[in-house]
């Protein structure tokens, strides 16, 4: 009987080719996903290692391309979505068989939302065991991201690895953009290649119908076209016959680089415009042009122009937009709920030469009443601008604020935009990450360059601002900027992925992570539909005594320091609870960053204050549950607003009329008690 151990790999080592300690196993196909990523030019990949991946990512480090580690896998593929949208190529990332997959379908799901071309590579288990319930960590990742991406393949055959790489970095690359999935089960990574080479080399060669660099010297350039010709004519046609047209930017611009393209269209047609999501500073948003959102006169419009726009939930929707010309590089882009005069299917820096190159052949003018229009659009935004500001300022000296240890959403808003033009000239690409600030920041940040206000998109997430961070900052010292990227995080969204900013001071990133704190999930909330102490909750969950007799939060969670948590994480950290005090602050976090040390600006926020949709008819549907006599003041005027005349709350109609709460002002006493009547 043989003995297993030292033994019997001495007699199964005499069978080998190949001398002990000379490349047992070589090539291995962890090699060929290395060599596929290289001839794509991927030059950095995020993730956690495992067990049944280790094989790849150790080729993928010997190529030369850089591995980013994580702690969790959330993050990594976070960082991936954003390094591919600022410099416009695949995010790599890579996650083990089982927890990792399960750990990244956030991500992933949200790359899908975003339309950002993620490619995720992940371990399975051996094919062999599939449904057998015998096996470490079985999980079929393809199974599992199947709605959520645009391709997931599983690689059964060490052969078939380049041309299942290839065919999926096209497709991620394909617009729109995507998440593809590589499921590489150990049944594949750890076969030896002349194992591989007795079952499959004589049909299809080492590498089966693949061929090397297939596309030349443009391996990397994304497949794209122009317009048909007709529909250029009818686009233009229609932008000329306009006397009000508005413009909307997409991310398909940003993706497709059109800036200067679409800002000599806007000169030449005379039509101002608005920009979403990463569309923002495709052109400047200092252009006079720009409108911040849309005015408050889009009554007026009689045409718009959305272009490489996905028009969803927060763009307006089509039944409220007049007639549209449509310009998306995709026909899935092009909207069955827009009132459509023309549609384009092209990518925008092209379609844009399109329309410039037919004005100029036909020496087109824009209609007499287009200077009139836009004249009024750039005095809305100057408006606008101004009304912003002394909103914002009114709070600043606030007897609130004055008297207690804790900050105004708006006032931190602008003076933050403040900040970045006069130290940064607008240039600081920053993640939104907080469901409060997000709603107060938006209209004051100013975008000059393209992928400049990234956020979760559709999605909605919480927590994608850290790992986003991080791939910016990767994405941008790979084209030689060293400008600090700022994350605005909410208190949940930090809690949520705090661990990995010790990847950001391992690396030396130039990252402030500004915390708007209000100990909580939405704690301003409980002021529109729950009480003061989520009166409107179970006993057991309201503020009150705990099981040790003492007081219990309700939802609210326990102060938490996150400067001090950043400190033991190797960045900078300091807490702030005075606009006094605020922007020296934020300066100190600023220079530590610029000097290679990653900061955490903790700042205690108003806990009265709260995303105005809480206030919306949508928030009022939400809650409809919650009988009227137990609405504090502020929800009772939301629902009479909302839904004062609808069936569903019969005799709300007989109630006098209520304006909306102020989501900017602190709350007064008669609003804060839940008055029984």
């Amino acid at each position: 009987m043989t003995k297993i151990g030292i033994e019997f790999d001495k007699e199964a080592q005499k069978s080998l080719d190949v001398p002990l300690g000379e490349r047992e196993m070589y090539p291995y196909p962890g090699m060929y996903v290395a060599e596929s990523l290289k001839e794509h030019d991927v030059t950095i990949a995020f993730g956690v290692p495992g067990g049944h991946i280790w094989h790849f990512i150790d080729g993928i480090s010997r190529i030369g391309i850089k591995t980013v580690t994580f702690a969790h896998e959330q993050n990594a593929v976070y960082a991936a979505e954003a390094y591919s949208q600022v410099a416009r190529k695949p995010g790599v990332c890579y996650g083990t068989v089982g927890p990792g997959v399960g750990n990244s379908i956030s991500p992933i799901h949200q790359a899908w939302l975003s339309r950002s071309p993620v490619f995720f590579l992940c371990g399975g288990h051996e094919v062999e065991h599939d449904k057998l319930w015998n096996t470490i960590q079985e999980s079929y990742a393809c199974e599992m991201t199947a709605s959520i991406t645009k391709w997931a393949q599983r690689v059964v055959y060490p052969n078939t690895i380049k041309q299942f790489f290839t065919r999926g970095l096209k497709t991620a690359m394909t617009f729109p953009y995507g998440p593809v999935v590589m499921e590489l089960g150990v049944s594949c990574l750890f076969t030896p290649k002349d194992a591989n080479d007795r079952i499959w080399y004589g049909a299809w060669g080492d590498h089966a119908t693949w061929i090397p660099n297939w596309r030349r010297d443009e391996m990397t350039t994304p497949l794209t076209g122009g317009g048909n010709p007709a529909d250029i004519a009818k686009a233009v046609k229609a932008l000329y016959e306009a006397k009000r047209p508005f413009a909307m930017i997409g991310d398909g611009a940003s993706w497709a680089d059109a800036g200067a393209e679409l800002q000599e269209l806007f000169e030449l047609a005379q039509v101002p415009y608005t920009t979403r999501r990463l569309g923002r500073g495709v052109i400047p948003e200092t252009n006079e042009m720009c409108h911040r959102g849309m005015p408050k006169f889009e009554s007026e419009i009689d045409l718009m122009l959305p272009v490489g726009l996905e028009v969803g939930f927060f763009d307006g929707y089509a039944g409220k937009w007049p007639p549209a010309v449509q310009v998306a590089e995709s026909a899935e882009m092009v909207y069955t709920y827009i009132d459509t005069v023309a549609a384009v299917v092209g990518n925008p820096k092209i379609v844009a030469k399109q329309m410039i190159e037919y004005i100029k052949a036909n020496n087109l003018t824009p209609p007499p009443e287009r200077a009139e229009w836009v004249n009024k659009v750039k005095a809305s935004k100057q408006e606008a601008a101004e009304r912003r500001r002394a909103k914002a300022m009114k709070y600043k000296d606030h007897p609130r604020y004055k008297e207690n240890p804790f900050m105004h959403y708006g006032y931190l808003s602008q003076a933050t935009a403040d900040y970045l033009a006069e130290h940064y000239d607008n240039k600081v690409r920053i993640m939104i990450d907080g469901y409060t600030m997000s709603d107060f920041v938006m209209p004051y940040l100013v975008a000059t360059r393209p992928a400049q206000i990234l956020t979760a998109s559709d999605y909605a997430g919480v927590g994608h601002g850290v790992g986003q961070s991080i791939g910016v900052a990767f994405a941008q010292l790979e084209q030689g900027d060293r400008t600090p990227v700022l994350a605005l995080m909410g208190d949940s969204g930090m809690g949520n992925a705090m661990m990995d900013i010790e990847v950001a001071a391992r690396y030396r990133l130039p990252i402030v992570f500004q915390v708007t704190n209000n100990d909580g999930w939405m704690p301003g909330m409980k002021y529109v539909w729950y009480g003061e102490n989520w009166d409107n909750l179970g006993e057991q969950d309201a503020l009150g005594k705990d099981w040790m007799g003492t007081t219990q939060l309700g939802q609210e969670r326990l102060p938490i320091r996150y400067d001090k948590i950043a400190q033991e994480l190797g960045c900078y950290g300091e807490t702030v609870t005075s606009h006094d005090e605020y922007l020296a602050a934020l300066h100190r976090c600023f220079q530590a960053a610029e000097k290679g040390q990653p900061a955490v600006l903790n700042c205690m926020m108003d806990k009265h204050l709260v995303n105005k949709a809480v206030s919306s008819a949508v928030y009022a549907l939400m809650y409809q549950h919650i009988p009227w006599v137990d609405l504090p003041e502020r929800g009772r005027r939301v629902r009479r607003v909302f839904w004062g005349k609808e069936r569903a709350f019969k005799g709300l109609a007989d109630y006098p009329k209520m304006t909306l709460p102020d989501p900017w002002e602190p709350l007064t006493n008669d609003e804060i008690e839940i008055k029984k009547d």
